[in-house]
């Protein structure tokens, strides 16, 4: 179970004859089409924010505390170790000094809406989780005096006391910040629960209306409020839509895309292939790792661009495709296709 502040995603794997978990409002995506759909979450292909660098280390969280519940086994523990490492993979060709994260086009978004005369500013931050911190340590590294809101005083105290400036910063209780709203420039929300949501009468006394920011899923700020801020308030549907400096050319994306379908096909042949005694997948991945190892020698010359490095991927991929198409045809015949391929390629068992 995957949950970030835009998503609730739920993988498994189900025996041929199980029934799909009957899920309201779901989307439900099976076989080749769910695997690939890891691999681009995993690599924030999927995100609001392209190649978003926080959620590489959420599926990690999620994936430790599913090992440590003994909730995976052998398929899903191959899916992860692949999607984490195509995750690292579209972290490292990502520009750094763009946006990575929906922190960084919110507190951008935030900086442009304010303008310089309005310094310091006063920013009311509701949620301690991944988001709400970064979100807090952000702001106040614009130099913003920050109150933290948190279900646990405690959790508040200590976000705060681990900010830029810790003294000029304070904490409360999640009930009593939400209403002291309208005292602020900006709201920031970042919680997992709307039990106590943002109102209309909790900003009706604030004149100018403060800047909202909602990252929360489900959302929490009510339409009445929603109403009264209009283009005063931020959300995760008016996030994607902003304009942003990319992390990713097009270039890059599309191969990186290319490449997150590759891994999802060659991971789903390692997968029906595995009560074959993993012959076929040995020596798929053997010829994956010569490839990908003559790829890397070749990412590090200056002298290749980077559409020549997209055709030399996508060709090298049709080749080792047709290369093995026989070889895979008749390893499935064969009872102990493991040894075979050891035997043959000298791989180490």
């Amino acid at each position: 179970m995957l949950h970030t502040c835009h998503r609730v995603e739920l993988v498994g794997v189900l025996k041929p004859d199980a029934r799909l978990p009957q899920l309201t409002g779901a989307r439900i995506a099976t076989g080749l089409r769910a695997v690939e759909r890891v691999f681009l979450v995993t690599g924030g292909l999927d995100s609001a924010v392209l190649a978003e660098e926080q959620v590489l280390g959420q599926v990690r969280s999620a994936y430790d505390d599913a090992l440590g519940r003994r909730e995976t086994g052998p398929v899903l523990n191959e899916l992860y170790r692949r999607a984490i490492r195509f995750g690292k993979r579209v972290r490292s060709e990502a520009q750094p000094r763009n946006d990575r994260s929906l922190v960084d086009r919110t507190v951008r978004w935030i900086a442009e809406r304010l303008g310089p005369e309005v310094r310091p500013a006063s920013a009311l931050v509701l949620g301690t989780g991944e988001m709400g911190r970064l979100l807090a340590n952000r702001l106040a590294g614009h130099g913003m005096t920050i109150t933290i809101g948190s279900r646990s005083q405690p959790r508040a105290q200590r976000t705060a006391e681990e900010l830029p400036n810790a003294s000029r910063h304070r904490s409360m209780v999640l009930e009593e910040a939400v209403r002291h709203a309208a005292k602020h420039d900006v709201v920031a929300i970042a919680v997992r629960s709307a039990s106590t949501p943002l109102d209309r009468h909790h900003l009706e006394t604030s004149h100018p209306l403060p800047l909202v920011v909602d990252l929360s899923a489900p959302r929490a700020v009510t339409s009445a409020a929603a109403d009264l801020l209009g283009d005063r308030l931020l959300d995760l549907d008016r996030l994607g839509t902003l304009s942003a400096t990319q992390p990713l050319s097009t270039t890059a994306e599309q191969r990186l895309r290319a490449v997150a379908r590759e891994g999802a096909a060659t991971f789903v042949d390692w997968w029906s292939t595995r009560s074959s005694g993993d012959g076929i997948a040995l020596l798929r991945a053997h010829a994956a790792e010569i490839r990908e190892r003559h790829l890397r020698r070749l990412r590090r010359r200056p002298d290749m661009t980077p559409e020549q490095l997209a055709a030399v991927e996508i060709v090298t991929a049709a080749m080792l495709g047709e290369l093995l198409h026989v070889p895979t045809l008749r390893l499935q015949r064969e009872p102990d296709a493991r040894a075979v391929v050891s035997h043959v390629f000298g791989i180490e068992p």
